[in-house]
């Protein structure tokens, strides 16, 4: 982070004690902006936000909730316990996002011409407020307790690690603070490179945002997870309701900015026995009809893929390869959809929180997922309505909740953030742990903290690492949410 470099500024300059010297312009990037420019800033964080890639920044989540099997360097799927890492976050992409809200809460800059002409403050103010919690919510949800309030501070080179149920509780406020902010009569946001500007949609994105919240406490916290959840669907603006809707990386490839996923080497990586049955109705969820979204998961169907969690695979016929559209350069990525939020609205349903009924948002989420699936991926595979049909039924039997938590697993994939999130919170679907695990035999529960932390900043790390159950800083401990 920004502090790290700070500090070994402070310790070069009380070491020199030289006399004060007059340098003039020599530091000086004559060739640089004279000011923040908020457009450049925002747009970047969420660049980079999307861009995210790599094994700790993208492969890890979806080995975890076993979307995919690792042939080559298989620590990940074997649960290898070592330190996690959080600089993109604070400091490629929450950093600008501090940069713009400087900026905009400063009188005198906010009224600059420059600054107005990238849209009207509280729009600005809003979608940075939004896109914070977009990228906090990750982190927290990475590692349990960290750097929030004091985290973007540059003056404060220790920060405190705050508590989970605080960020949370920020996180909420911040949220509903801007979703009320916005004025779609104003001016719309320049550098939003998800929406372009449209302000109603991001009212939308910030009361299904808050739905995400509201659910992933339902274990720790039911009444603020119903109270978030219920304020958020009743709200006026709405929330992301049809598949046009769906918030969606669209990568600039002439520029270099290309899908994540593309980092991926295909011959390292399989799709899991475990995935591909359960698509075909043969597998270990309650499932028992054909889903066509598996024309998508991979390039041949028929393929049964490997069994998860093993060290060495010596049959290669088996292997299922990662749908080659997935990978290819130019492919969009959702980040929040009108399917998750149709889910939600199932859950929440079955929770008794609304009056809607549970099958037929359960319905509107699978058919939404088929259509986004279909867009993004240019597969033929029908509307969704006869499978959704099959899965209504199977609520019945397997009961609401399960087949809602299984659906959510599939129609996230290969989102393994949130999936395994999702999994966390609710233990479905039933995963068995790798066969060959290399730590204790369970599936990961969060990553470990940065190594640099214990000796940058030691009352944070440790009051971190004594929050969690047991308190030890490894991924099988357990943080707020998920105790």
């Amino acid at each position: 982070m920004k502090k790290i470099f700070l500090a070994l500024l402070s310790i070069v300059l009380l070491g020199t004690g030289c006399e004060n010297i007059d340098f003039g312009d020599t530091n000086k990037n004559v060739n640089g902006p004279a000011e923040v420019n908020t457009a450049a800033m925002l747009s970047g964080a969420m660049t980079n936000f999307g861009d995210d890639r790599g094994r700790p920044y993208r492969i890890t989540p979806t080995l975890n909730v076993q979307y995919l099997v690792q042939y080559v360097y298989n620590d990940e799927m074997l649960y290898a316990d070592y330190a996690g890492s959080w600089v993109n976050y604070y400091v490629q992409e929450l950093s600008n996002i501090k940069e713009v809200m400087d900026v905009l809460n400063d009188p005198e800059s906010a009224n600059n011409s420059s600054v107005i002409a990238n849209g009207s403050i509280d729009n600005q103010k809003a979608v940075a407020m939004i896109w914070k919690s977009v990228i906090f919510k990750r982190v927290t949800d990475l590692f349990g307790n960290v750097p929030y309030s004091e985290g973007l501070n540059p003056e404060i080179l220790t920060p405190k690690y705050d508590s989970q149920e605080d960020i949370y509780k920020g996180m909420i406020a911040d949220v509903k603070a801007a979703r009320d902010m916005i004025d779609p009569s104003a001016a719309g946001v320049t550098g939003d490179v998800i929406y372009d500007g449209d302000m109603e949609m991001w009212q939308k994105f910030a009361n299904s945002f808050l739905m995400s919240l509201g659910m992933q406490l339902t274990k720790v916290d039911p009444g603020l997870a119903q109270s978030t959840v219920t304020e958020a669907l009743g709200n006026a603006h709405g929330v992301l309701e049809d598949a046009s809707e769906d918030a969606l990386y669209t990568y600039d490839v002439a520029n270099g900015f290309t899908n994540p996923w593309n980092w991926m080497r295909p011959a390292d990586y399989g799709v899991s026995a475990e995935f591909i049955s359960a698509l075909k109705g043969e597998g270990f969820t309650s499932n028992t009809t054909m889903d066509e979204r598996i024309q998508y998961v991979t390039d041949d169907p028929s393929v049964p893929g490997h069994p998860y969690g093993f060290r060495n695979y010596g049959n290669t016929e088996n292997t299922s390869p990662v749908g080659s559209v997935l990978i290819d350069p130019a492919t969009q990525l959702p980040i929040l959809t009108s399917a998750y939020t149709y889910l939600h609205r199932a859950e929440a349903a079955a929770r008794g929180w609304s009056n809607e009924d549970a099958g037929e948002m359960l319905k509107m989420g699978i058919m939404m997922s088929y259509a986004r699936g279909a867009a993004i991926y240019g597969v033929e595979i029908g509307d969704g309505a006869a499978y959704a049909d099959a899965r209504v039924a199977d609520m019945a039997t397997a009961g609401e909740l399960t087949v809602i938590a299984e659906e959510k697993w599939v129609d996230l994939f290969p989102l393994g953030y949130d999936s395994w999130s999702e999994w966390r919170r609710t233990g479905i679907p039933a995963l068995t742990p790798a066969a060959d695990a290399i730590n204790d035999g369970q599936i990961p529960r969060r990553y470990n903290y940065p190594n640099n932390e214990p000796s940058l900043n030691a009352d944070g790390y440790n009051s971190g690492v004594g929050a969690l159950s047991p308190s030890t800083d490894n991924n099988t401990s357990r943080f707020w949410w998920d105790k």
